[in-house]
C-alpha cells in the first residue's frame, strides 16, 4: 500500500480506506470482484514511467489542472500545443499486455471523482449552455434533430432534458468522455486503485495524492489552484425541469457510479421525485 495506517477517523487516510472498502463491497455485491479489464483502449489512464504512477482522469473533475500536473512530469514543455491534446501523454492502452499487467501491479494508481449527477450537469453547462462550437457541431445538431421535432439544428440552445435524452439513448454508440460513466472510464472493479480522491475536497486531497505518490519529493510540483464550482447549487433547478422518466433513467444509468464511490443521491432529487409523483397522482385523478 502507498499510505500509512490512519490514526484519525477524519483524516484523508481514513477516508481513503473507507472509499476503497466501499468500492470492494460494491464490486462484490454486483459480482464484479474478479472483473477483468474490458477494452483497455477506452480507459483514460495516463502513465508516467519515471514516477511510476497511473492516473485515471475524468473530465469535469479538475481535468485541466490534473493534466497540467501530469504533463509537467514529462518535462517543462508540452509535446504538442494544447493541454488536452492526447499526444502529450502516454496512455496505458499504448503498452503491451505484459507491461500493462506489471504497471497495474506495481505503480501507484489514483483517480478523482465527483458527485456524478453534478458532473453530468457540469458537462452540459460547459459544453452546451455556454456554447462550445465543436460540441454543438458534433453533438448539438444531432440532439436537436432527434429530440426536438421541427427544431432547427443550427440553433445553439440544446436543453438539459434533450441532452439527457441523448445520453440515455447512446447505447452501444460513441460515448464522449464528458458524459461517460466512471466505471467505463476507470474500471475500478478491474483495477485496484491506491487512492480515490473527491472533487469536493480537491485542494487538500490533490496535494495529499501528490505526496503519497512520491511526486512531491521527487519533483517541484504542486497542484494548480481551481476556481470554486457553483454547479452543485444549480442541480435542483436543472434536474427539476426534466421528465420523471428521464430522471429515473438517469438515476439508473449513473446511480452505480454514486453507489460505488460512496455518494448519496442529491437531496433535491428526493423532493423532485416526490413532487413529480404527486403531480402524476393529481393528473390521474378523475
Amino acid at each position: 500500500m502507498f499510505f500509512q495506517q490512519p490514526n484519525d477517523e477524519g483524516s484523508i487516510e481514513s477516508m481513503n480506506l473507507k472509499r476503497l472498502a466501499t468500492i470492494r463491497d460494491f464490486c462484490r455485491r454486483n459480482n464484479k470482484t474478479n472483473e477483468s479489464l474490458q477494452d483497455i483502449s477506452k480507459l483514460n489512464i495516463i502513465v508516467n514511467e519515471e514516477y511510476k504512477i497511473l492516473f485515471c482522469y475524468i473530465p469535469k473533475i479538475a481535468c485541466t489542472q490534473w493534466k497540467s500536473v501530469m504533463a509537467s512530469l514529462y518535462g517543462p514543455q508540452l509535446r504538442y500545443p494544447g493541454i488536452h491534446d492526447a499526444r502529450n501523454f502516454n496512455f496505458l492502452s499504448n503498452y503491451p499486455a505484459d507491461e500493462v499487467k506489471r504497471m497495474l501491479k506495481t505503480y501507484f494508481k489514483f483517480v478523482f471523482v465527483r458527485e456524478p449527477f453534478e458532473r453530468l450537469l457540469s458537462a452540459y453547462l460547459d459544453k452546451f449552455l455556454r456554447g462550445e462550437p465543436a460540441f454543438h457541431h458534433n453533438y448539438g445538431k444531432r440532439i436537436i434533430t432527434l429530440y426536438r421535432p421541427g427544431g432547427n439544428p443550427e440553433d445553439k440552445n440544446v436543453k438539459f432534458d434533450e441532452y439527457l435524452n441523448y445520453v440515455l439513448h447512446i447505447g452501444d454508440g460513441y460515448w464522449n468522455e464528458h458524459w461517460q460513466t466512471y466505471n467505463n472510464l476507470c474500471q475500478p472493479c478491474g483495477i485496484s486503485y491506491d487512492f480515490i480522491g473527491h472533487f469536493e475536497n480537491l485542494e487538500e486531497e490533490a496535494q495529499y495524492a501528490l505526496e503519497i505518490s512520491g511526486v512531491t519529493k521527487k519533483a517541484n510540483v504542486s497542484f494548480p489552484s481551481v476556481k470554486p464550482s457553483l454547479t452543485s447549487s444549480q442541480v435542483p433547478f436543472f434536474y427539476k425541469q426534466i421528465h420523471k422518466e428521464r430522471l429515473y433513467g438517469t438515476m439508473q444509468l449513473f446511480g452505480p457510479d454514486s453507489e460505488m464511490f460512496g455518494y448519496d443521491l442529491p437531496k433535491s432529487f428526493y423532493k423532485i421525485i416526490s413532487e413529480l409523483s404527486q403531480q402524476n397522482r393529481t393528473n390521474d385523478d378523475p
